[in-house]
């Protein structure tokens, strides 16, 4: 008897635990492992990163530098943060368990907007191997370039007019999800608390779980300006015409003439030898590939232009959601000889993904590259070369090949020309791959010195793919390559 209702009780509480996940999962869709970061925008600054693939947590940061130094370090400062607090209960929980694996991954959008202001909304997830499913976060930064300044929430909208921004946010939910009305029966200013400045209106972003099921994810309204009226207050410090019902956003930043701070002049190239290499290359002669994960990004063009001078190829890996900021550099890349393949659509950790998540990240990848830049690849890099039986299944299944490195120069790590140039040349030897990033102005200074000195050591600089065919034996798919 006593065995019957401890049984009944057990199932009992299975019951009502569904009955809970369902009230909070209205929709029956299972919870999103991670965000779809989609497109990432970058219209303003430069992409910097804090990254690591060493020890227990696996980190890629990406963050904008402005140019402002007080405004970068509020930034810098936020995304370091985020960094360290992670490392640090990682560290408590590692002394428990010392298979223990974190993972933490920020993508950010830049919008400039009608050349006065610039919106920037930092995305990510955090996870770990002891939680059930990935904390979510969302950091937004608003400038003002005519007073170089960030901008608080009390200086966008009006907050006399807040019952009308919250209904009018309202409508644009249940548009969207027209069963939610009880869900946003009760909105207060917690609901604003995220709004980025984009082109034709503000963005409002809601965290996972916070105000609707976490089934729907991280979620982005947009509520136009034109919509907003005059409970949108914010105006250029240089315009004289508050923004009003009868006087647009739009129209009072046209009036707006002042530019966003110039652009760093590009950096002097030191004069390099004519020590060109031939078109083509003799596979009985010691070749080398460079491989550049994680762009493009404007330091993308100065090794180009390096490889160029020396008649020398390069692969790019390229971060898929990166692709339409720069289409031309990628498109160039093909244009000039080197190799693009794929380097996931976000830098997620493939290993911890589904087999459907594995697929999404890598097609998605392969589809930007060949909509952009007109070739398909059949490889790509894993971010932090993590593999698996589930990736490589995927991968095969795919017709992909999956390419790591033998020669680590963890430009990542050191941000240091001297260290990058010392790792290559130290460990450079027939058939090798060498992994560097084309983030860093440093891996390009760097390269100043490494390309013409591998080819006076008689190295051939040429792409991974022609690298593995020199051994004459067929590339195949779902197979891991670290060198010839």
């Amino acid at each position: 008897m006593k065995r019957t209702i401890l049984l009944f009780l057990l199932i009992l509480s299975l019951v009502l635990a569904g009955c809970a996940n369902s009230a909070q999962n209205p929709s029956g869709a299972p919870e999103p492992a991670e965000p779809d970061s989609g497109q990432s925008v970058y219209e303003y600054g430069e992409p910097n990163i804090i990254a690591s693939n060493e020890g227990y947590l696996y980190c890629y940061l990406l963050y904008p530098k402005t140019g402002n130094t007080d405004i970068d370090k509020t930034i810098y400062d936020w995304a370091y943060s985020v960094y360290t607090d992670a490392q640090e209960e990682l560290a408590l929980l590692y002394e428990e368990d010392t298979a223990l694996e974190g993972e933490i991954n920020l993508q950010y959008n830049a919008y400039l907007v009608r050349d006065a202001y610039v919106g920037i909304e930092e995305l990510g997830f955090y996870s770990h191997s002891h939680m059930a499913h990935p904390t979510n976060f969302v950091k937004i930064f608003n400038i003002d370039l005519t007073t170089q300044t960030l901008i608080e929430n009390d200086k966008i909208l009006d907050a006399a007019r807040e019952a009308d921004v919250l209904a009018l946010l309202r409508g644009k939910i249940l548009e969207r999800y027209p069963d939610m009305t009880a869900n946003v029966e009760e909105m207060d200013g917690e609901w604003l608390e995220n709004i980025v400045l984009n082109h034709d209106g503000i963005d409002v972003v809601l965290e996972r779980g916070e105000h609707l099921p976490s089934a729907f994810g991280l979620l982005t309204f947009s509520l136009p300006y034109t919509e907003l009226g005059a409970a949108f207050i914010l105006s250029p410090a240089s315009a004289e015409t508050p923004i009003t019902q009868t006087a647009s956003f739009e129209a009072v930043l046209s009036e707006t003439t002042t530019p966003p701070p110039a652009e760093p002049a590009p950096e002097t190239q030191l004069a390099l030898p004519p020590l060109l290499m031939q078109d083509g290359f003799d596979p009985d002669k010691p070749i080398i590939a460079l491989t550049f994960d994680d762009g493009p990004s404007k330091v993308t063009p100065r090794i180009l232009d390096l490889l160029g001078q020396y008649g020398a190829r390069a692969t790019f890996c390229v971060v898929g959601n990166r692709v339409n900021s720069y289409p031309d550099i990628v498109r160039r890349v093909v244009a000039e000889g080197s190799e693009l393949i794929g380097h996931s659509w976000d830098h997620k950790q493939l290993t911890k993904l589904s087999a459907d998540g594995i697929q999404a990240e890598l097609v998605k990848t392969k589809d930007v590259i060949y909509e952009t830049a007109g070739v398909s690849p059949l490889l790509y890099r894993p971010p932090y070369g993590a593999v698996n039986n589930s990736v490589k299944t995927v991968s095969a299944s795919l017709g992909l090949s999956i390419i790591n490195w033998s020669i680590d120069t963890k430009d990542w790590k050191s941000r240091n020309a001297e260290s990058v140039y010392q790792a290559v040349m130290s460990q450079a030897a027939d058939g090798g791959i060498i992994l560097c990033h084309d983030l860093y102005g440093s891996t390009a200074d760097a390269m100043e010195r490494v390309i013409p000195e591998l080819i006076a050591r008689g190295y051939q600089l040429v792409t991974v793919s022609e690298l593995l065919s020199a051994s004459g034996a067929p590339i195949e798919a779902g197979t891991v390559y670290y060198k010839r």
